[in-house]
């Protein structure tokens, strides 16, 4: 709006200058020879002046449309520029977490993920957020391994495993809801935060990590009153998810005999106590601390069943 102000202003100038100068030489022409008169006016000073400001009407035009040609082709310009160096970030950090030669070092994922999540903050489009959202997936697996779990974080230091995960905490909560935002890596921190809860519950509560229970995996079991109770973490996205996936877990493991179990979710149960009963597992919704006592209260109904 504001740069269309200058060339209005001087054309209403120009306009007024013009319609006084004609309303003064017509006030004193002889308009019974206004043939005479108009050739007299085309050799006036008066006939310059007004081809002048035509002219230097036309001019400005012409220069601001040049100028806006100029702005926008250096806007490209640098548009341009910019996608390049952030792909050439990019490739940078990707190559680097996962090095092609034998005898190249990774880097450490702490880094890989803290420079993924500064590329998020300045990527332009979705094609870029997706991308760093598939390096984050590609990432998650090795960052969410213990020391136990895999050779490679044996080879990392345990302060790098710590701020490795902590960037990837990092990265989850900037970009939730966006096209750069990992399913599988909010999948894992939610895992790991909730089992995280488990070891530190209370004292009345043993936590064991990720144990194999006959031919089910579960992620932890935990002892509550001298009773064995497993506990499956998941980060369904909806609550119809998590009651079909309740369903199948208890289907899977089948025998009546084996433990019962807390289905651990970001939502309410969607059964009745007596549905819970029956199938001897107690949905619970955790989604921060503060959820820790109903965590206690679900694992502690579960070892009553």
């Amino acid at each position: 709006m504001w740069r269309w102000t200058v060339p209005v202003v001087v054309l209403c100038i120009a306009s007024a200058a013009a319609g006084v100068y004609f309303t003064l030489a017509l006030a004193s022409a002889d308009l019974l020879n206004w043939g005479v008169y108009a050739r007299d006016f085309a050799k006036s000073p008066g006939a310059a002046g007004c081809a002048a400001v035509v002219a230097a009407g036309i001019a400005y035009v012409s220069i601001r449309r040049q100028v806006a040609v100029s702005r926008s082709a250096l806007e490209h310009q640098r548009e341009v520029a910019s996608a390049r160096a952030w792909w050439e970030a990019f490739q940078w950090a990707s190559g680097r977490a996962m090095p092609s030669g034998e005898k190249d070092r990774p880097l450490p994922d702490s880094v890989t993920i803290s420079t993924l999540h500064s590329l998020t903050e300045t990527a332009t489009d979705d094609v870029q957020r997706v991308a760093c959202a598939g390096m984050i997936e590609v990432l998650t697996p090795r960052v969410v391994f213990t020391a136990d779990d895999s050779q490679e974080s044996k080879e990392n230091p345990e302060q790098d495993e710590t701020a490795a995960f902590n960037a990837l905490v990092s990265y989850v909560r900037a970009t939730g809801g966006t096209s750069a935002a990992s399913p599988k890596a909010e999948a894992a921190v939610y895992e790991r935060r909730v089992l995280a809860a488990l070891a530190d519950l209370s004292s009345e509560v043993r936590a064991f990590r990720e144990p194999q229970i006959g031919h089910s995996p579960v992620d932890a079991v935990v002892e509550v009153a001298n009773v064995r109770v497993a506990v499956e973490v998941t980060f369904a996205r909806t609550p119809q998810v998590v009651r079909a996936r309740v369903r199948s877990v208890v289907q899977r493991r089948g025998d009546k005999t084996s433990n019962p179990l807390v289905f651990v979710s970001r939502f309410p149960s969607p059964f009745t106590a007596e549905e819970e009963a029956e199938m001897r597992a107690v949905v619970v919704q955790w989604n921060a601390p503060d959820d820790d006592s109903r965590l206690l209260d679900a694992l502690r109904r579960a070892s009553a069943l």
